[in-house]
């Protein structure tokens, strides 16, 4: 495999990095998310602690990360599909680019999403 089929296969897929309340919403945003083919597929890491500012306020909660795996081309639409079903007021939806891939899972990738 040649160095430009890997950073091709990086340039062309990312990772939506998203925060949520529980396992539970990470589940319903996943499961709908594969189901249309905005996703790949969804890694859920169950818990974290969150520390931010709201509202001139400190908080700190548990929230649960969800990583959903798509193209660049239809991170909008991911993004928006998320926000309609999102619980929060203000959530954090963040495009993350990929490094270098492996041709086969990039592959594989790429034929599972819209």
């Amino acid at each position: 495999m040649t160095e430009g089929k890997i950073q091709a296969a990086a340039i062309e897929m990312v990772i939506a990095y998203i925060t949520v309340p529980d396992l539970e919403c990470a589940r319903k945003i996943a499961h709908s998310a594969v189901r249309v083919r905005l996703a790949a597929c969804a890694n859920i890491v169950p818990a974290m602690i969150s520390v931010y500012e709201w509202n001139g306020e400190i908080e700190e909660g548990s929230e649960t990360i969800l990583l959903l795996k798509t193209r660049k081309d239809i991170f909008a639409q991911l993004q928006a599909h998320v926000l309609a079903i999102h619980p929060y007021d203000t959530p954090c939806i963040l495009e993350m680019p990929l490094g270098r891939i492996n041709d086969g899972y990039a592959s594989w990738l790429r034929s599972q999403v819209g």
